[in-house]
C-alpha cells in the first residue's frame, strides 16, 4: 500500500512569515490557512516553527562480521531523562551544496573514524511535524569493523563533540529495541534493519 495525501502544499496559503529568532536554530512565526477535508478553507491560524537544516543518519553495518557500530554522546535536550548520554546512529546536518552522500561519509569519518563503502537509502521522516521544519533521511552504510578502535574517542572539538563507539553484533543491536533506546532515528533505523537485514546482506555480499 502506498499512501497518497488528500491534499498537497498547493492547498496551503501562507499569509505571513516572520523570523522571531536566528541562532543555531531558527524560529519562525507563520500565519496560514489550509483546505479542510470538507472542501472548505480553515480560519487563519498562527504557528511557531523551529527551522533547521535537513539531516542524514547512517546505520553503519559490516555484513561480513555481522556487526553494527553505534555512537554515544551527550545531548543537553534530554537533561530531564535518566541520562543525557544517548546511543545513536552517526548523523549530521546537510550544509549548502552538500549531497546526502557527502554528509554520510563526512559524518561517519568525523564521528566514528569510519570510511563508508556502499550507501543504501532506507527512508525519510519528519521528527516532529507539529513544530519542527526538518527532514531526516536514513541510509545504511557498509564499513569494515576490523579497522575500528573502540578505545578511541571521536568528534570535533570545535563542535564540542565527545563521542564513544559501541561495536556490537547485529542481533545485540536489534535487541536494543526491547530496552530504552531513546533516540528516534536509532529506533527507526534498527527497526528497518531488523526487517531488511537478510535482503541487505544478499545485496552487499553477492
Amino acid at each position: 500500500m502506498k499512501f497518497k495525501p488528500t491534499y498537497s502544499k498547493k492547498d496551503v496559503e501562507i499569509l505571513a512569515d516572520e523570523c522571531l529568532y536566528k541562532g543555531f536554530f531558527e524560529m519562525r512565526k507563520l500565519t496560514l490557512k489550509h483546505k479542510k477535508f470538507n472542501g472548505e478553507w480553515s480560519q487563519p491560524m498562527t504557528r511557531e516553527m523551529m527551522v533547521r537544516n535537513d539531516a542524514v543518519c547512517v546505520l553503519l553495518f559490516d555484513p561480513v562480521a555481522d556487526k553494527i557500530l553505534l555512537i554515544e554522546q551527550f545531548r543537553p535536550a534530554v537533561l530531564n531523562g535518566e541520562s543525557p548520554w544517548l546511543l545513536e546512529l552517526v548523523a549530521g546536518m546537510v550544509e549548502e551544496g552538500e549531497s546526502d552522500e557527502d554528509v554520510a561519509r563526512r559524518e561517519a569519518f568525523e564521528e566514528a573514524g569510519v570510511t563508508v563503502k556502499r550507501l543504501e537509502y532506507m527512508f525519510k521522516f519528519v521528527p516532529s511535524p507539529g513544530g519542527l521544519v526538518e527532514y531526516l533521511r536514513m541510509y545504511a552504510g557498509e564499513f569494515d569493523s576490523s579497522l575500528v578502535d573502540t578505545s578511541q574517542v571521536h568528534g570535533l572539538d570545535e563542535e564540542n563533540e565527545d563521542i564513544k563507539l559501541h561495536l556490537v553484533s547485529s542481533d545485540d543491536a536489534i535487541g536494543l529495541l526491547k530496552n530504552d533506546v531513546e533516540n528516534a532515528s536509532t529506533i527507526m533505523g534498527l527497526q528497518w534493519f531488523a526487517l531488511n537485514k537478510n535482503d541487505l546482506v544478499k545485496r552487499w555480499c553477492a
